[in-house]
């Protein structure tokens, strides 16, 4: 055979499948609709409370977003009598169909732009019709397709909601829709092999011999498989690597559509798999975020029922340790702890059932803090594919240990077919046999299949794709299993793999480390105030501890760390309704600190009591309220602070040690601090001098410590506005290519000195750049090098890009990056295609850079992308994409970034001190202090105490404590009660060891970077 004659002959097969693939439903007659239309989802019991109105195909009965119940009927023909007899729907939306006692049945959904091949709208109301039986059943619609807003950049290609498609009965033919599955799956074995081939000849052959059987009449389907049946039969071979198959449904929290619409997709999705369930006895499904389990047990308590009586069974796989599937760049340290504390407590809770993997197919990127918190938390596997993904480099391995920066490893597994969304077809399971690095010793490896992203999970058609996969020759053995199971068989090669150390930067998607800049703001307020406000609240008797509360604010702020919501990539929707949980969430802390202030001070009028939660000495100006201005401000001692007013308030400064509670008291007036008739564009005290233009740019940094300019011959605090068209994922991507086109710098309108005292100084400019307009007030406290930069931007852009970059004297070949409970270290060079990359980094509080003679670090309040390069610093602070929100960080933003010079190297800096201070101010509460923190810091170097909170399940008290240095490191805590330690793991269900509370000390040594967690009793 030719080349041109095998051609024809598969391309005839493939125009048969499709020209099939309208032959199995046939024979139809029209269901009748009656729909009530609402504007936001209506639930079951209330169904009947609306207006019905009846609708036909070709009508429209809504929107985006809208719902819309529909009650269908109708009457099976007589003439069906022993066929099968199916529905199909397309009704505009999404469907989710009830059965009578109002639990969801099973879902159906419309094609998607984006998933062209994907269409759910066949149903089978029976497979053996009696003849006259009625239809009558309730549908609920929801105005949107498969992934939400499905509109594609840059055309008017938008799926459309509302109207009504496809409103039919009809007899189906299942052999016309098994044949269809046979040529599925050769027809795509085909395509893996050589056209030469004997076997692709074969095959081709037999494919076309089925295609003359069935002569156009689906009659003849079961002859036309007849023909295909020795092709199936063919057994895989001796060397076959098998694949565990593992139904799944990645469901985004939240996307392009809103929270509010992820809750319906449980249940489309979750009823759907309990249908496929009943059908096939050997399938296996599972799913991952118990925030998910979650809105089904409260929205639909009879479909949590049978899932729960599913996972029982052992079919249905509870995966994934965290809450939801979260970001895992931007959360702090203690939030990816409570991902874990929220989600493997509700399985324990609820199901009984200790997940032991951390499953995060689609997150942009892995810190090298987690493999040390996936194992305290219990996890001892890691699942993940989206490495794959990255612009310039292959990552070396599939199945590796992943070891963190403290030297713990977790065993973790990248699917090779690079996808969490196969269709068990064999291009993609030969794509993954071939590109399985492992496939020389490793006999198996995972597949996730089923529709993914919007929910979905797998289509009858992919487990019967399975079916004919299980041991076909050309193919990998398909089994379905669950994940635990193989991961389990994965362990017993653990001697026999490599190793990875480090993070696991994805090579893609850098923008979202700073798209939506005030949910990442928000964001990082939230943790700090949740911190803080557990301090404060931990002195309370355990009676008096608002447990729910706090356990409710922490799974607000989690679902919000969903890995497209924290990272910017969502639509409007879903951040207008972050935006207002952020607000509750700080409006709730702060009643709940006032609540407590009112039990632990004595009311005084004239005195205030400050908090410092943080581990490390608090020493820079703290704002009281405005009628203490003018007025003597002493602590408990007696002793006089320096004070200054400011706008709203006055500043005093004071040095309030770790983990301490300090009175002050308001005495008698005093006269205010004249201001300082000074014009210059200079700040300096005793430690530093640094030297401005008019365009703010800071044109010298005079260390007096180390006497060392840190800018000389360059200008630093650039802000340089960057042209940001991405070449594909708007919100998601930074290309390298922005630096090509030489940016628009800040231009000053106004600048002058606006504040002046013993207290602190500060220069304000106001700034233009391109059509935004920047203030930024410059602040230099008496007693710190560190530098405040208060920003302010009305931001008026599209598709540009705000940097601000420090360039420095230092040279340094690595950096000092702040992450989750500890910090990494990256190259400021571009020596490898591996260093080009990572050309965009993550970071949290604060970057270094340091060499012999000191060094330089910048800091920032809410900012997470930076740009290293050599002795330059640069901060992403604002982007503008268009989509998917049209109108992402338009308006007002406000943030701080600081430049801090220092000594010596990172560890012995004040850097961490200074970052965490600008990071959490003490809290100040009205009163007289008659209380102590439980526990503080009391004497060592390197040890963070980061949490005291009421445990989650008993009275104790829970305290946690970090090396932060990277070095082995000893500290003393002091505590107010309690008489030993009990080590625990990070969920607080082991107990590991005791120490002894002696003379209401502990001395404690960690080892680098080491996380431990105490119960005080």
């Amino acid at each position: 055979m030719n080349e041109k004659e095998f051609q024809i002959y598969r391309e005839r097969a493939e125009g048969f499948l499709e020209r099939l693939k309208n032959e199995f439903f046939y024979e139809t007659v029209d269901l009748q609709a009656e729909v009530f239309h609402s504007v936001d989802p209506v639930p079951w019991a209330k169904r009947l409370e609306g207006s019905y109105v009846p609708a036909a195909e070709g009508d429209c009965w809504g929107g985006l977003w809208e719902s819309a119940w529909f009650h269908i009927t109708g009457k099976v023909p007589e003439a069906w009598a022993g066929e099968p007899v199916w529905f199909k729907l397309e009704l505009g939306g999404e469907i989710l169909i009830f059965d009578d006692g109002g639990v969801p049945f099973c879902g159906l959904t419309n094609t998607s732009v984006f998933a062209a091949n994907y269409r759910k709208n066949l149903l089978e109301f029976t497979p053996k019709a009696r003849g006259g039986e009625t239809v009558d059943f309730y549908a609920e619609v929801g105005g949107n397709g498969l992934l939400g807003d499905e509109i594609t950049p840059g055309t008017d290609w938008r799926c459309e909601v509302g109207d009504i498609r496809h409103l039919k009965m009809g007899r189906f033919n299942v052999e016309a829709w098994n044949l269809a599955n046979d040529f599925e799956v050769l027809l795509s074995l085909l395509r893996t092999l050589p056209e030469k081939s004997y076997r692709a000849v074969q095959l081709n052959m037999a494919l076309n011999e089925a295609v003359s059987a069935y002569a156009d009449d689906p009659a003849n389907a079961a002859a036309a498989r007849s023909c295909v049946a020795p092709q199936l039969a063919m057994r895989a071979t001796d060397s076959a690597l098998s694949t565990a198959a593992v139904g799944h449904a990645h469901i985004d929290t939240g996307w392009l559509w809103p929270v509010r619409e992820t809750i319906r997709k449980c249940a489309r999705t979750f009823s759907s798999q309990l249908y496929n369930l009943e059908r096939y006895p050997d399938y296996v499904f599972g799913a991952s975020q118990p925030q998910l389990y979650a809105f089904v047990k409260e929205h639909y308590p009879e479909l949590y029922a049978k899932i729960r009586e599913a996972v029982k069974s052992g079919r249905w796989e509870l995966q994934g340790g965290m809450w939801v599937e979260a970001d895992c760049n931007i959360i702090s340290g203690e939030s990816m702890v409570r991902q874990f504390l929220a989600g493997k407590n509700f399985y324990m809770d609820e199901f009984g059932m200790d997940v032991r993997n951390l499953w995060l197919p689609d997150v942009f990127g892995y810190s090298a803090a987690m493999p040390q918190i996936i194992r305290k938390a219990g996890c001892d596997w890691f699942l993940t594919q989206k490495i794959s993904w990255s612009q310039f480099n292959k990552f070396p391995y599939h199945t590796f240990h992943w070891r963190g920066i403290d030297g713990t490893e977790v065993l973790t597994h990248f699917p090779p077919e690079d996808n969490y969304n196969s269709a068990l077809k064999p291009e993609q399971l030969n794509y993954a046999v071939n590109n399985f690095n492992e496939n020389y010793f490793l006999p198996e490896f995972i597949t996730l299949f089923g529709v993914g992203d919007g929910g979905g999970g797998p289509r009858p058609e992919h487990i019967e794709h399975g079916l004919r996969t299980a041991d076909l020759e050309g193919c990998p053995r398909v089994r379905f299993d669950r994940a635990d199971a193989f991961f389990a068989r994965l362990a017993e090669h653990a001697g026999e793999l490599p190793e990875w150390a480090g993070e696991l930067y994805l090579e893609l998607h850098r923008g979202t480390l700073t798209t939506q800049a005030r949910t990442k703001r928000n964001n990082r307020k939230c943790e700090q105030m949740l911190a803080q406000t557990e301090f404060i609240c931990s002195v309370l008797l355990a009676a008096d501890y608002p447990a729910e509360t706090l356990d409710r604010l922490w799974k607000v702020l989690l679902i919000n760390q969903f890995h497209d919501i924290i990272p910017g990539s969502s639509i409007r929707k879903v951040y207008e309704v972050t935006e207002a949980e952020h607000a509750m969430i700080l409006a709730e802390c702060e009643n709940l600190v006032r609540s407590a202030a009112a039990k632990l001070t004595a009311p005084d009028g004239d005195a205030l009591t400050v908090v410092n939660t943080l581990s490390y000495d608090y020493t820079g100006a703290v704002a009281l309220p405005e009628e203490w201005a003018s007025r003597r401000i002493t602590d408990g001692a007696g002793r006089e602070l320096l004070t200054q007013a400011g706008e709203n308030g006055v500043w005093v400064l004071g040095e309030f040690p770790p983990q301490s509670v300090t009175t002050l008291y308001r005495g008698e007036a005093v006269e205010a601090f004249p201001p300082e008739a000074d014009n210059s564009l200079v700040l300096e005290n005793d430690l530093v001098r640094y030297e401005f233009d008019a365009d703010a740019r800071l044109v010298a940094a005079f260390d007096k410590t180390t006497g060392r300019d840190v800018v000389a011959g360059a200008a630093a605090n650039l802000l340089a506005l960057y042209v940001d068209q991405p070449n594909k994922w708007d919100a998601w991507d930074v290309d390298f290519t922005y630096v090509d086109t030489p940016p628009a710098y800040a231009k000053g309108v106004k600048a002058f000195r606006s504040e002046s005292g013993p207290v602190r100084q500060a220069l304000t400019f106001e700034l233009t750049v391109g059509r935004s307009a920047i203030r930024q007030q410059v602040v230099l406290t008496e007693n710190s090098k560190r530098l405040d930069f208060n920003t302010e931007v009305d931001w008026k852009e599209r598709h540009r890009m705000l940097r601000v970059a420090f360039p420095t004297t230092v040279r340094a070949e690595e950096a000092y990056c702040d992450i989750q409970y500890g910090f990494v270290r990256r190259t400021t060079a571009r020596n490898t295609s591996w260093d080009f990359a990572r050309f965009e980094v993550a970071a949290h509080r604060y970057v270094d850079i340091s060499d012999a003679c000191g060094g330089a670090a910048l800091l920032n309040d809410s900012k997470y992308g930076y740009r290293l390069d050599a002795g330059t610093l640069d901060l992403n602070l604002l982007r503008s994409p268009t989509y998917p929100d049209s109108e992402a960080d338009q308006g007002t933003h406000f943030f701080t970034y600081s430049f801090l010079p220092h000594a010596g190297g990172l560890c012995g800096s004040e850097v961490m001190q200074e970052a965490a201070c600008l990071n959490r101010a003490p809290a100040v509460l009205p009163g007289k202090g008659t209380f102590a923190l439980p526990c503080r810091v009391a004497g060592g170097e390197g040890v963070s105490l980061e949490v005291v909170k009421k445990a989650e399940k008993s009275d104790a008290l829970v305290i946690r404590v970090v090396e932060t240095d990277g070095r082995r490191s000893t500290a003393v805590l002091d505590f107010a009660r309690g008489t030993k330690l009990v080590e625990t793991n990070l969920l607080e269900w082991t107990e590991e060891g005791e120490l002894p509370i002696v003379d209401g000390s502990v001395e404690l040594t960690l080892r680098p970077f080491e996380i431990r967690t105490f119960l005080v009793r």
